[in-house]
């Protein structure tokens, strides 16, 4: 089977807890660095996509300009039913690739908020983890317009637009469930006058880290897991679909 790819957008934001799940799991995986000079893979090159986040916007071109190649082997990826898990901004670059926009959203969000499962997302064989409700780190300043022909999985408070799913195998998640205490710390400190910018201290989000993240990661790593058997469903069905030969 063809390697599981995770792209980054930034060093500063990696796999996290999905990486522990990787790493005990009997699967082939590889970072892909977009920012870097080595070409994404083609879309018969990979059995899955997780597109991790990053500070920019999904739509600043100009200044990312692998953006769109990334979007573009996302929409390769929904089109040839590879699946896909996008996080934060990979769920913004999976909106763009499914033809739907990304805005500025209500607020900004950080640190533990509130989200509840729609009805679908009480069933869903990826995310149900955290159904019915749960408490998630959010950092992200735009919110995805739900794309036509998708579900809405998970909505929240103020940003409705949490996680939904395209077909059976692509998913968008604007919630991050994949970070440490590390990653939060590192995110905050990335930010001059954070409290200032975004209403919140550092301390104060790590003090939120503190109560809410172990039950988040343990939601987070069964996320992983049920995404993988995703990816492994998948990629037996392409194989059995071959011809003899």
């Amino acid at each position: 089977m063809n390697p599981l790819v995770c792209i980054r957008h930034q060093g500063s934001a990696p796999l996290g807890v999905i990486e522990d799940v990787l790493r005990d799991a009997d699967i082939a995986w590889r970072y892909v660095d977009a920012w870097s000079q080595d070409q994404l893979p083609d879309v018969s090159e990979v059995s899955g996509l997780i597109v991790l986040g990053g500070e920019m916007n999904a739509d600043d071109l100009d200044g990312y300009p692998f953006l769109q190649d990334v979007r573009s082997l996302v929409g390769a990826a929904v089109a040839t039913e590879v699946p896909v898990l996008g996080v934060c901004l990979g769920a913004q670059v999976l909106t763009r690739a499914l033809g739907a926009g990304v805005r500025p959203a209500p607020l900004r969000e950080i640190g533990f908020l509130p989200v509840k499962a729609t009805s679908a997302g009480m069933e869903d064989p990826v995310l149900a983890a955290f159904a019915p409700a749960a408490t998630v780190f959010q950092f992200h300043e735009d919110e995805c317009q739900l794309p036509a022909g998708t579900e809405l999985l998970f909505e929240g408070e103020d940003v409705r637009v949490q996680a939904f799913r395209a077909g059976t195998n692509a998913y968008g998640v604007q919630f991050h469930f994949e970070v440490t205490r590390e990653i939060v710390a590192a995110w905050c400190d990335e930010v001059p006058d954070l409290a200032a910018d975004w209403g919140k201290s550092k301390e104060a989000v790590l003090a939120e880290a503190e109560h809410h993240l172990s039950t988040q990661a343990a939601a987070g790593r069964t996320v992983a897991n049920a995404f993988l058997e995703l990816v492994r469903a998948a990629g037996s069905g392409r194989q059995s679909s071959r011809p003899p030969g």
